[in-house]
């Protein structure tokens, strides 16, 4: 990786910090502003001015989206590298490339030399090594602006590039690049299967 792409990508990371203490800061303000009796009625609109305010944002500033790449990083790392390890074991073993559409590897290209037909279970797994050891490039759009026809699309620009090295085996190498809105197709099944599991209660 050269110099250029280091800085972008040491820069995206510190928008996913900041993005998700801004969006922690809006839920916890947001959650006091239900329960406060004085301030329930006040319009959501009015809310997130103010708050936009109260933090300080200037007008180019993105952090003031609570939906923002810092939560969405969030919740790639609680989906997968959190998840417990004998949940990964109820995972199929179905190809990636002929697996149920559900699970969001449609269109990922994926190398993998020592395996070249990975499972869903397999991918899972490498996605959670590389996640583990901070191994994932994200491709984000200079600019964006919404698609009042697909509420996905942001979702859908945002690429992730996962490596994984077997520390035994340097040649044992595992990339995969796919698209947010599919890995956030995967963690939802993967989430819904596990915890039928668990609780024995369908969702």
């Amino acid at each position: 990786m050269n110099d250029d792409n280091e800085l972008f990508q040491e820069k995206l990371a510190m928008d996913i910090l900041s993005g998700s203490m801004y969006s922690l800061n809006f839920s916890k303000n947001i959650t006091a502003t239900i329960f406060d009796p004085n301030l329930r009625s006040q319009q959501i609109g009015d809310f997130y001015d103010q708050w936009v305010r109260e933090c300080g944002f200037n007008e180019d500033e993105n952090h003031h989206l609570p939906y923002n790449l810092g939560t969405i990083v969030g919740y790639l790392y609680c989906g997968v590298l959190l998840a417990k390890e004998k949940w990964f074991d109820l995972l199929p073993e179905d190809t990636i490339d002929k697996a149920n559409p559900d699970w969001g590897f449609s269109s990922a290209i994926c190398t993998s030399p020592k395996n070249q037909t990975p499972t869903v279970k397999y991918a899972f797994r490498r996605i959670r090594n590389a996640l583990g050891h901070g191994n994932i490039i994200m491709k984000a759009p200079n600019t964006f602006k919404k698609n009042r026809n697909d509420k996905n699309d942001f979702e859908k620009l945002i690429t992730l590039i996962f490596h994984d090295e077997n520390q035994k085996d340097p040649t044992d190498t595992f990339d995969i690049e796919i698209s947010l809105f599919g890995l956030a197709k995967a963690i939802r099944r993967f989430q819904s299967t596990a915890y039928i599991n668990v609780t024995g209660v369908s969702i």
